[in-house]
C-alpha cells in the first residue's frame, strides 16, 4: 500500500523563516491557510482563487517593505526542521510572488 506524504504547506506554521528558490530571505510566515479554505487572500480574482484552492502562506516582510506577500502551497518546495529555525524554502523567485494589495 502506497501512502501519500502530506503537502509541504502542512508543515509550516507561523514564525517559520521562508527563502526563495535561489536562498533569497522573503520574510517570516505569518499566517498559514490549508488547501481548500474559505478564507479570502488580498489578492486580484483568479490568483485569490487559486491561492485558496491550493493553500497559501501570507508572508510578513516586514516594517522595510509597503506590501506583504503570499506564497502558494504550490510554491513550497520544502520545509526544513520546526520550531525556532524551521525553514520553508520555495521553488520561485521572491519576484514571482503575490504581493497583496491594499
Amino acid at each position: 500500500m502506497i501512502t501519500e506524504e502530506p503537502p509541504a504547506i502542512a508543515q509550516v506554521s507561523p514564525g517559520m523563516e521562508v527563502r526563495d528558490a535561489t536562498g533569497v530571505a522573503v520574510g517570516v510566515v505569518g499566517a498559514v491557510q490549508q488547501p481548500g479554505t474559505d478564507i479570502r487572500p488580498e489578492l486580484p480574482a483568479g490568483p485569490a482563487e487559486l491561492h485558496m484552492a491550493t493553500g497559501y502562506l501570507l508572508i510578513d516582510r516586514g516594517e522595510q517593505f509597503e506590501n506583504d506577500v503570499y506564497v502558494s502551497g504550490e510554491q513550497i518546495d520544502h520545509v526544513a526542521g520546526t520550531g525556532d529555525g524551521a525553514l520553508v524554502t520555495l521553488n520561485a523567485s521572491w519576484t514571482e510572488l503575490d504581493r497583496a494589495v491594499d
